[in-house]
């Protein structure tokens, strides 16, 4: 069944198999009814089980689609229709055979007259035929539940990949925003930096080969005084040297 997947999808040739369901279901309820076991009728079941096989093995595809379903569906009715009645008529003859009835149809046909063999008692009909059915409906549930599983596990393949595809998306979008954000920070504080260099206290404009903002030593105000009443010798000693 996996393999089926690989291979290209025909429904021609699915079609085509999924007919010979019918041939099949008719000469295996005979085959079986000669035997005389007396199940050739439910044998007649193959027919629904063989549709949806032979559909599946020509289109290489598991039956999936509502046309593949709807086709194996009606071909496989048709085919366990005709294999029950072949079977029924195969049982009948192979118990009148059984019994001593005359196996010269075709001498009796010539004759002008022919004796076919059929069961007289209703339940020898009902029984098989109502065995048959419910394995047909049971082989089309099968394969109902066959393909709503095949539909289900589609959509939860679908579904994982759509959120793994979201999942990546969303931890691409969020190493981006990381990468970003991280990127933004390096250049913020690389201004900050930049910033604080600029602002950083700096010697200042250079006055007689000293800085400009550094401070003067203070002078004491005795040394002022002083400084102040040698001037004023001074001055007086030069005004009295002149005169």
């Amino acid at each position: 069944m996996s393999d089926f997947s690989t291979k290209p999808y025909s429904f021609a040739l699915g079609a085509l198999l999924s007919v010979l369901a019918i041939p099949l279901a008719i000469a295996a309820a005979v085959i079986v009814g000669q035997l005389g076991l007396g199940i050739a009728t439910v044998v007649g079941a193959i027919g629904m089980f063989a549709a949806f096989q032979l559909f599946a093995l020509g289109s290489r595809h598991t039956v999936t689609r509502a046309r593949d379903f709807l086709f194996a569906l009606i071909v496989g009715a048709i085919a366990t229709v005709l294999g029950a009645l072949s079977g029924l008529l195969s049982d009948a003859y192979s118990a009148f055979v059984s019994s001593g009835g005359t196996t010269g149809i075709i001498e009796s046909i010539f004759a002008g007259r022919i004796e076919l063999p059929f069961p007289s008692r209703p339940e020898e009909v009902v029984v098989p035929l109502t065995i048959t059915a419910v394995l047909a409906v049971l082989a089309v549930v099968m394969n109902a539940a066959k393909a709503l599983a095949a539909h289900r596990d589609a959509i939860v393949a679908k579904a994982n990949a759509v959120a793994t595809s979201a999942t990546n998306r969303l931890e691409t979008s969020r190493n981006a925003l990381s990468s970003s954000a991280s990127t933004s920070a390096n250049a913020a504080n690389q201004f900050a930096n930049h910033v604080m260099t600029i602002n950083a206290s700096s010697p200042g404009i250079l006055l007689n080969g000293k800085p400009l903002n550094e401070e003067q030593p203070k002078k004491h105000l005795w040394s002022s005084l002083t400084e102040l009443r040698h001037k004023v010798v001074k001055a007086w000693s030069g005004l009295r040297t002149r005169q």
